[in-house]
This record gives structure tokens, C-alpha cells and sequence, in this order.
């Protein structure tokens, strides 16, 4: 940095240079057919909620007995203001709802996160602050530097501590309170003094109680910030470390000895944002030839070590575990993610009520990463389409045998809920039916069962009727299907990530 600029100064000077450079890449989109139209059904996942539930679902079938506790889920629910309209499907202020279980009775609630965003513009009646998708309104003049952005607190959520946690990947997150989801206020977390953004996915280490975060600090540089928070609430430790290129990642993994981060090429360019003509979302661009790195650094603090790995972009991880001298690590992997960028990917051309490219499925991979020879094995295990991966809790950071995910359908709008045996390779699976969309598969641990027993809990949006139900299933027996469908009188936007609470 030069004498007497300021951050922000030393980040704009090289912008001139870089816009057009910039300027270049963006422009070779080529130009398509206009993608056909959506189903209307299908659609109703952009469709914006009111917020403020409280209801009692309409139960088909039998709640199981034991199922005592609550779910959490998180997702966009709000997608306009005013003349404006969110451009991406991924891009909205925060619902949290909670589905809670009593002795076979339920109840649904939502809520917005009343974050400052979302009071401001509740005021204003319109948009008033970039997003990752969309600048703020008002042309570049209002976005010069990237435009002023506040959390949306719409991405996961997480109980901790006797507070509920929102995120996106804006610092910092917003806490509610778990029984009536009211907003409390912003938490910032990490060590006071450094500045990064909160990545969206967190861990826990069910044998310690700890909590693990991720965060990205970018500027000439990229920094990735491993955080850890004990049982008790107080940061333990704040490492950052030089990342080797600038990306975006969405998750992470973790071992009881590691974070594992998946720099995948995803490459951030600034520039054009920097400038105020572009979003955030606009400033990426894949590039699967220069293949992934996986950088691993120990827990307890010291130098990273890097491995190569071919092309694929994660937006989950199912866990990840060591054996002797390897960590094995399970994702769900895109070769291209054509369904996310550029602004013919379907998640972009839905909000205007049309299909868009969505090619690539997410594949199962599992890494095999032998630190002793410091190499890195990429194993194909199903070819998908699968998303929204996850293990029983009760097994994360260590040795899994079973995990689950969403499958069938097409690359990203999946219909069914599936059970991977790792061990076996054996596969058991549920489809909801071809208007369906079914969303990430929360597990609920059995009280007082072993590894695996428990429920699997799922947010269905049913394009026949219109309307969103739960379902319950077995997480053993999957392909039996719901043991239970909660039914709501309206339908949900999409919902990207929940957690189970026990009572």
C-alpha cells in the first residue's frame, strides 16, 4: 500500500486497467436461443413469501413416536421491492421457519430475519443495497467500489448456545430467538479487528462441542480465515491463512485434526464490480481446466499444505474423516456450474419465468488425500444428479458410513431423497414425483439410537396443488417413503438449509 492511500484508494487504483481486461472475459458469452418457458409450478420458487406464519400443518399419515424437537430452515423469501426484482434465485432476504414436534402435535412458523437491510428498505419501500446478485439501484455511481452491502441472513441457520443463528455470506450473522424467531441483533464473530465475510456453512465436532467457521477476506490477495469456537461460546482460535488464488467457495470440510478447503476454479475478478457495472455474481467465471487445490490446515494452527485435484465446483460437502495417513473427503461435485453462472443458467432465467441451462449434474466424489505421499486420488463414485449432502451429525468430522442427499429430477431441481451406503455402495431412494422439488434432507437423531437410526426431514414444493409439505422418512429405510407429509394451505419459496434441534 502506498504512503498516504487508504485501503479502499489502493483497491480502486488498479480498476481502469482491470475493466477492461474484465470487459473481455464477460463479453464472451454467446448469444442463445430464448430458453423456453417454465412451468408455472416451477416458478413458485421465486415467488416471494409474506412471513409472519404461525400454523398447525395438516398431518397425512402418523408422526413417529420420538420425534420430539424442532426444525430449522433458512432460504430466500423475498425476491422484490418496489420496480426492482431480485435477478437470481439464490439472492433474497432471509425466512427462517421452524417446524417444531411435540407428542405427534406440530406447528409451523416463519419469520423474516429483521435485519438493518430489510428494516431500511421496508421503509423505503425499494432496494437500497448491492446484493451478490444485483447492485444497488441508482447505476454505477451508487456501486463504485462494489456498492454498500448488508447481510440478508438468508442462507443457513444454526442452534447454538440457546440462540438460533442466520447466515448468508455477509458478515455478520444475525441471532433470533429459537422459540418465536425474533430477530435479537447481528453477532460478529471471530476475532475483533479482523475483517473477512462469514462463509454461509459452519461445522460442528460432536466429540469436542466445537464450532468451526470459514470466512474470506479479498484485495490484492485472498485470505481464508479458519475460526473455532468452543462448547462455551469463547473463540478458541482466528487463523488466517494466503490463499494461492482468488475464488469463491460456498462450504467447507472438516476433520477432528483439519480444515479442508476446496479452492476450486471459480475465479473472482473485481474489476468490474469495483467499477460499479457489475454484481458480484456477474465477477465470476469458471475455469475448470486450471483444476481444483485442496488446501489443508491443521486445526490447531500451523502451515497449509496443498494437493491438485482435476476441475469440479462444490457448493456442499457431506464430511470428511482420517484414516492413518489419509483424509477422505465426500462432495457432490459439478464438472461446470452451468446452472449457476453465466445469465443463461437456469437459476438466473427462472426468476423471469424461464428454463434455462442446466446440463452438468452433481456428481458424487470422494477425495482420497495421502498426506504421507502427498498426493490427492478423485473418485467418482455415482454420477448423479445429486445435491443438498449430509450425514447424521453424530458422525461429522469423523468416520461415516451413510449419507444422504437429494437426487433425481434434473441437475439442480431434484424430486427424490436419497440413502448412499458408503460401505456397501448400495443405494436406496424415494421420489416424490415429476412436479415435485425436494429440499436438503435434515436428520433427526432417534433418542437413544445408534449411528444412522433416526428421521430424515425434507420441504417438498408439489407443483400439482401448488403447495409445500414436510416429509417424514425413515432415514433407514428411505425408499418406503414419508412416514408422514405435513401439508401447509400455500406454498414456500426455495429453502436451502436447515438443522435439527432435539427437545
Amino acid at each position: 500500500m502506498k504512503d498516504g492511500m487508504t485501503r479502499r484508494e489502493t483497491m480502486m487504483a488498479g480498476v481502469a486497467a482491470g475493466v477492461a481486461a474484465a470487459s473481455a472475459e464477460t463479453a464472451a458469452d454467446d448469444a442463445k436461443a430464448d430458453p423456453a418457458p417454465a412451468p408455472q409450478w416451477l416458478a413458485l420458487l421465486g415467488k416471494s413469501e409474506r412471513g409472519g406464519r404461525d400454523t398447525a400443518p395438516r398431518v397425512e399419515g402418523r408422526i413417529p413416536n420420538g420425534l420430539n424437537g424442532s426444525l430449522y430452515r433458512n432460504g430466500p423469501g423475498l425476491f422484490e421491492r418496489g420496480k426492482y426484482r431480485k435477478p437470481h434465485l439464490l439472492d433474497g432476504d432471509g425466512l427462517v421457519q421452524r417446524l417444531s414436534f411435540t407428542d405427534g402435535k406440530v406447528r409451523y412458523q416463519n419469520q423474516f430475519v429483521r435485519t438493518k437491510k430489510f428494516n431500511d428498505e421496508a421503509a423505503a419501500d425499494t432496494y437500497k443495497y448491492a446484493t451478490w446478485s444485483m447492485p444497488a439501484p441508482g447505476g454505477f455511481w451508487n456501486n463504485i467500489g462494489g456498492g454498500n452491502s448488508l447481510a440478508q441472513a438468508g442462507v443457513t441457520v444454526y442452534p447454538f448456545n440457546g440462540k438460533l443463528y442466520a447466515f448468508d455470506e455477509v458478515s455478520p450473522p444475525w441471532t433470533l430467538d429459537p422459540a418465536t424467531l425474533k430477530t435479537e441483533g447481528p453477532k460478529p464473530l471471530g476475532e475483533p479487528g479482523k475483517t473477512y465475510m462469514t462463509k454461509a456453512h459452519t461445522k460442528f465436532d460432536p466429540a469436542t462441542g466445537d464450532w468451526l467457521l470459514a470466512g474470506l477476506s479479498y484485495g490484492r490477495t485472498m485470505q481464508i480465515h479458519a475460526i473455532t469456537y468452543g462448547t462455551d461460546g469463547h473463540l478458541r482460535s482466528h487463523q488466517v491463512i494466503e490463499s494461492p488464488r482468488q475464488i469463491y467457495l460456498h462450504d467447507f470440510f472438516a476433520t477432528d485434526k483439519h480444515f479442508i478447503f476446496l479452492l476450486q476454479p471459480m475465479m473472482f475478478s473485481p474489476w468490474m464490480m469495483l467499477a460499479g457495472f457489475s454484481s458480484f455474481m456477474e465477477s465470476l467465471t469458471w475455469k475448470r481446466e486450471r483444476g481444483n487445490i485442496v488446501m489443508i490446515v491443521p486445526r490447531g494452527g500451523g502451515n497449509p499444505r496443498f494437493f491438485d485435484a482435476p476441475g469440479a465446483y462444490m457448493w456442499h460437502a457431506l464430511n470428511a474423516y482420517e484414516t492413518n495417513d489419509e483424509i477422505v473427503a465426500d462432495f457432490v461435485g459439478y464438472d461446470a456450474p452451468d446452472h449457476f453462472v453465466p445469465n443463461t443458467a437456469v437459476l438466473y432465467t427462472i426468476m423471469d419465468g424461464k428454463m434455462g441451462t442446466q446440463r452438468e449434474p452433481g456428481k458424487l466424489r470422494r477425495y482420497h488425500i495421502d498426506l504421507k505421499r502427498g498426493s490427492c486420488r478423485e473418485e467418482i463414485v455415482d454420477n448423479g444428479p445429486h445435491e443438498f449432502p449430509m450425514v447424521d451429525p453424530r458422525t461429522a468430522l469423523h468416520r461415516h458410513e451413510v449419507g444422504y442427499m437429494t437426487a433425481g429430477g434434473t441437475a439442480i431441481f431434484n424430486t427424490g431423497v436419497k440413502r448412499f451406503d458408503y460401505e456397501s455402495g448400495r443405494a436406496t431412494q424415494f421420489d416424490f414425483g415429476p412436479k415435485t422439488v425436494a429440499g436438503e434432507p435434515v436428520f433427526a437423531a432417534a433418542p437413544g439410537g445408534s449411528e444412522d437410526q433416526g428421521w430424515l426431514i425434507t420441504q417438498v414444493l408439489d407443483g400439482n396443488s401448488g403447495k409445500t409439505f414436510f416429509a417424514v422418512l425413515d432415514a433407514e429405510h428411505v425408499e418406503d417413503g414419508p412416514a408422514a407429509m405435513l401439508w401447509l394451505d400455500h406454498h414456500l419459496p426455495i429453502s436451502f438449509h436447515g438443522a435439527w434441534k432435539a427437545a
